[in-house]
């Protein structure tokens, strides 16, 4: 019976170790642009930062060195989803590398690496017949892509495009 109980203690030590480390992200948030709609959940880790003056998203940080940003805006360059996957990947920050891609028929993902310390990752949407541009954006530190791996996941599935122009 000891031996019993002692396998079962260490099943649950394990079972418990192994866990993904989402302890910290139980309460998830909406956030909702007011001009064009665009909607996110996120893990209530996150701050959100002043909006800009536009309203045209919001960007968001946790105590940890994670941030996140949510916008949209009109398709100014008029791009299909092609040349919006170009222009994004040609306009990344110095320093980052591109490591995966997906696309759909009006979305695309990329993610990479930011040197040797962060990762990042970008969704976005070509939506309303090809007249709006919608993204979410976020880096985090390279050694916590334990914890954050599941967070992206979750976000980028919530991801959604607005009801499109908006006004106030």
């Amino acid at each position: 019976m000891r031996r019993l109980a002692l396998a079962i203690f260490a099943a649950a030590a394990v079972v418990q170790a192994a866990a993904p480390t989402m302890a910290v992200a139980n309460d998830w948030r909406t956030y909702r642009n007011e001009r064009y709609g665009t909607t996110i959940d996120y893990p209530d880790i996150f701050k959100a930062g002043p909006p800009p003056a536009n309203d045209d998203g919001l960007a968001f940080k946790s105590d940890d060195g994670a941030a996140f940003s949510v916008f949209a805006s009109f398709n100014a360059l008029d791009l299909d989803l092609a040349g919006f996957k170009d222009f994004i990947v040609k306009n990344l920050e110095a320093g980052e590398v591109v490591t995966y891609q997906a696309q759909g028929k009006d979305w695309f993902v990329i993610s990479g690496t930011k040197g040797a310390d962060a990762i990042f990752y970008q969704r976005h949407l070509l939506s309303h017949g090809k007249q709006m541009t919608e993204g979410f954006v976020m880096s985090y530190p390279a050694r916590l892509k334990p914890k954050y791996d599941p967070i992206v996941a979750r976000m980028s599935k919530s991801f959604r495009s607005g009801s499109g122009f908006q006004t106030q």
